[in-house]
């Protein structure tokens, strides 16, 4: 199948590992032209080279500043606004995935509140005026499965992610005409390569497989298995990332896609 992404300019941000690195690989061998982001400059470049990206875009988008950098970066490796853009960039930003919300400190919601929420929405503020303009335009906000099935743990973070869906929704509807879609992953516990290098360090086994990982870690709870019996892996999030950003998949807009392999116990 064609998804008729060759040529298209995308911006994946966060994408300096995990499943930013697994998209920004999988539009890049669509034949998108993509703009891989991070904090770290020799690391995105790094991957850059790895994957056959254009180039970096670096920055901090915590802050308005950081993402006007960002912005202004990925345009200039583009020679052009960003047609595809791919809001990645999250994750605890304060370590309290174990922690109740009555440990979980406000500070600390607004912590998380600007990386996982207020990130992408300052990007969309500096790219979507131009989709507009252009008449077309992909907007893709990764969250998680905690968002719509939040545990008893963590809560600033599923907070955050539970305002970026919303956020999704809200502005999908306000976009009507324009050629600009905005839709959601939410993807379930992913083996990316911070959650191996955590698996290998706790049984000290440099050599763990994903399967012993896997197991492991679920026979001490610190997960639980979802349905289809592993956890995802970054390509299968990416492949969706694709699908959604996509010209010819511009009858769908403000949904949201789960990738959690049925973590998630809801019709939704």
């Amino acid at each position: 199948m064609d998804l008729q992404l060759k040529g298209r300019r995308a911006l994946v941000t966060g994408s300096s590992s995990g499943i930013g690195e697994a998209t920004a690989r999988m539009l890049s061998e669509e034949g998108a032209v993509v703009v891989v982001h991070g904090r770290n400059r020799e690391r995105a470049e790094q991957v850059a080279e790895r994957i056959g990206a254009a180039g970096v875009a670096i920055g901090d988008l915590s802050t308005d500043e950081g993402a006007a950098q960002v912005h202004a970066g990925a345009r200039k490796v583009l020679g052009g606004n960003i047609e595809i853009l791919i809001n990645n960039a999250g994750g605890s930003s304060t370590g309290n995935t174990s922690k109740p919300p009555l440990d979980i400190s406000a500070k600390d919601f607004v912590s998380n509140y600007h990386a996982n929420a207020l990130g992408a929405v300052r990007m969309v503020h500096e790219a979507a005026r131009e989709m507009v303009d252009a008449k077309f335009g992909r907007i893709i906000n990764v969250s998680s499965a905690v968002a719509l099935q939040p545990n008893n743990l963590g809560t600033d973070y599923s907070a955050a992610k539970s305002a970026l869906n919303n956020y999704t929704v809200s502005l999908a509807g306000s976009l009507k005409g324009v050629g600009v879609t905005v839709n959601t992953i939410t993807p379930g516990v992913i083996m990316v390569d911070g959650l191996i290098r955590f698996a290998r360090g706790r049984y000290n086994d440099p050599n763990m497989s994903i399967e012993e990982i896997t197991q492991r870690l679920a026979n001490e709870k610190v997960f639980d298995l979802p349905p289809v019996g592993r956890l995802g892996m970054p390509d299968e999030v990416a492949m969706v990332a694709c699908m959604l950003a996509s010209p010819g998949l511009g009858f769908v807009t403000g949904s949201n896609y789960r990738v959690d392999g049925g973590q998630v116990r809801a019709v939704l």
